[in-house]
């Protein structure tokens, strides 16, 4: 995909989704804690944001402030970024072509600057985890793009997020069924399947089991995903840690793509990465429908020409 980065096993970049850089500012307005930014990184562009000034230099009179919330124009700052996505990089003093990169305000680059030290992340165990899996993985002989044209599309998650009693479980089930319908290779993976068989040892009602909980999830919904399903399931058995559960899920069966659907009662902000959202839906179908539609948009379904599937990878 675009903006990846393909490397040797002894010389692998940096993961994470926070670092610290060195930034020079040279935006019409000023550099402003919290705001969204566009960072690129060679081919790569993700959103970003500054999570902490730690200080301004001032380069007319080179005097330095610490902390602040602005960042002026013409100052150079050393901040903490923080991106929506994962971003594969290096620092600069170790290769300098992804130790570098630019902050897009709105359409300007407003900015540059070199990334000095990698910010450990919540995701950091299971992204170490994954990553020695998929370097160690038993493939077979057959691919994962052979088993895509076979079956008319790539696999993917579906991941329905969101509190109880909003109807994810019900919304799953018809996504299944209509899926399969139309002749797709789909699988509704229901955490309370796994809890009463591989989760059986972990204490059900302790919230300490919750994370090795969804980390054998990721890991089964990795093998499903493997085997070229497009696996659909709810955060149902992960309670109130439903939005770190998406996240786990997200790096563990990455580079596969999760489409996360956020479900509510009523109108409100759905969580940073959520694809689709519906508030108190009340036509499950026309629900059921959009996630298929926006499946296709993110490529994941095909549509058959002369015979051929043909994909569109854009996720």
């Amino acid at each position: 995909e675009r903006g990846e980065i393909a490397s040797h096993d002894d010389s692998i970049p940096l993961v994470s989704t926070a670092f610290r850089v060195n930034l020079f500012w040279l935006g019409r307005r000023p550099l402003e804690y919290s705001r969204k930014y566009t960072l690129r990184l060679a081919t790569r562009e993700v959103d970003c944001e500054v999570a902490i000034i730690h200080r301004i230099v001032d380069t007319a009179d080179l005097n330095q402030l610490q902390g602040g919330t602005l960042v002026g124009r013409n100052q150079v700052a050393e901040l903490t970024l923080r991106t929506k996505f994962p971003l594969a990089f290096d620092c600069y003093s170790t290769f300098e072509t992804t130790g570098r990169f630019v902050l897009v305000d709105e359409y300007d680059i407003s900015g540059g600057g070199i990334i000095t030290e990698l910010v450990h992340d919540e995701q950091e165990f299971l992204r170490d985890e994954a990553r020695r899996r998929d370097f160690a993985w038993v493939k077979g002989e057959v691919s994962a793009e052979a088993r895509a044209q076979h079956y008319g599309h790539r696999a993917a998650v579906v991941l329905l997020t969101g509190v109880v009693h909003t109807g994810k479980s019900f919304l799953a089930r018809k996504l299944e069924s209509l899926l399969v319908a139309e002749g797709r290779h789909a699988y509704l993976l229901e955490g309370e399947n796994l809890r009463r068989g591989l989760d059986a040892d972990l204490p059900e009602a302790d919230a300490t089991g919750v994370p090795e909980m969804v980390r054998r999830y990721g890991e089964v919904a990795r093998l499903l995903i493997d085997t070229g399903l497009i696996v659909v399931s709810t955060t149902n058995a992960f309670g109130s840690a439903h939005l770190q559960a998406t996240e786990a899920i997200r790096t563990l069966v990455h580079p596969a793509p999760v489409i996360a659907v956020h479900m509510s009662k009523a109108d409100e902000e759905p969580p940073p990465s959520t694809d689709l959202h519906f508030a108190g839906p009340k036509d499950f179908d026309e629900a059921a429908r959009r996630i298929i539609e926006e499946l296709k948009k993110k490529g994941v379904l095909a549509q058959a020409i002369g015979g051929t599937p043909t994909f569109q990878y854009s996720i």
